[in-house]
């Protein structure tokens, strides 16, 4: 039992010093909010706001004009 008990605690000492250097590099990273508030867009962020199936949702795109339009258009979803 004495044997067990020791294991679990160098396993756990193993594992907090090997995640220490993670979880600094981590605070130094940028912090993401759920729709990716904070990320820097090279284009402005708009919003589409619909119903469905009785709940309100919203959905953000970029809407980016061409600098020769050329009367085509090219839609990308993702998610």
């Amino acid at each position: 039992m004495i044997r067990l008990a020791a294991l679990f605690g160098l396993a756990s000492l193993i594992a907090a010093v090997s995640l220490s250097p993670r979880i600094a590099a981590a605070e130094d990273e940028p912090a993401y909010g759920p729709e990716l508030q904070g990320f820097d867009y090279a284009y402005p962020v708009m919003r589409f706001t619909f119903s469905s199936q009785g709940q309100e949702f919203q959905m953000a795109y970029l809407d980016v004009k061409p600098p020769n339009p050329n009367g085509r258009t090219v839609v990308l979803l993702h998610g």
